[in-house]
């Protein structure tokens, strides 16, 4: 009966310190998420690229004109990239002037890290990846724009700020630059209102997920 006391006690001890432990992490765990990491390698609208940990110096990312990082949970399979934006101003348009017959996912995460929206080169228009992101009053409230490209997808969110993440698979090497080139003409800039496009929440059978 004692050691079975004694094991319970043990076991309610260690529990409480790891409860504690968990608490004093989390202020550091929330300041280390995907908007704090996209910060550290670049400013606002800035495309970024990141690799993985193991990467090599010769590797195309560190030889790209983005700036580079190093994350861990990033694939070494995959041309990582992502940029941080804010709405404040207008809406956002991310997009590739390039196309690219590799795979690829991007997704519009709000600053917290909840994922908003999500599409990959399949449910994307003519396998362009082009995105304007606005909140619904920056979209809806706004008349169509003659100019603007049919492979232009909307997409509607509610936050102030938020990022992007896109991944592009490498599957043979001698595609690798074909696959940077294609990371390489993307851009995060602000869009002028005027070119906002009316739209519904989700286009071109791209998926939306609610936070």
């Amino acid at each position: 009966m004692a050691r079975l006391f004694l094991a319970l006690m043990i076991g309610v001890v260690g529990a409480g310190l790891v409860h504690i432990a968990v608490i004093f992490a989390m202020p550091d765990v929330a300041r280390r998420n995907g908007w704090s990491r996209l910060a550290d390698l670049g400013k606002p609208t800035e495309l970024v690229r990141v690799e993985a940990l193991d990467s090599t110096p010769d590797s195309v990312l560190a030889s790209a004109d983005a700036a580079a990082g190093e994350f861990a949970f990033v694939d070494p399979a995959f041309v990582t990239a992502g940029c941080r934006f804010s709405l404040t101003e207008g809406p956002v348009r991310i997009h590739a002037t390039q196309n690219d017959p590799a795979f690829w996912s991007a997704s519009i995460y709000n600053r917290r890290g909840d994922n908003l929206y999500s599409i990959n080169d399949r449910s994307a228009v003519a396998n362009a990846f082009d995105l304007l992101v606005g909140t619904h009053d920056q979209l809806v409230d706004k008349s169509a724009a003659e100019d603007a490209p049919e492979t232009q997808i909307p997409v509607e969110v509610e936050m102030t700020e938020g990022y992007m993440t896109i991944r592009v698979l490498v599957d043979e090497e001698s595609k690798r630059p074909n696959v940077d080139a294609f990371v390489s003409s993307m851009k995060c800039q602000p869009s002028p209102v005027d070119d906002a496009v009316s739209t519904n929440s989700i286009a071109g059978g791209a998926s939306r997920q609610g936070g």
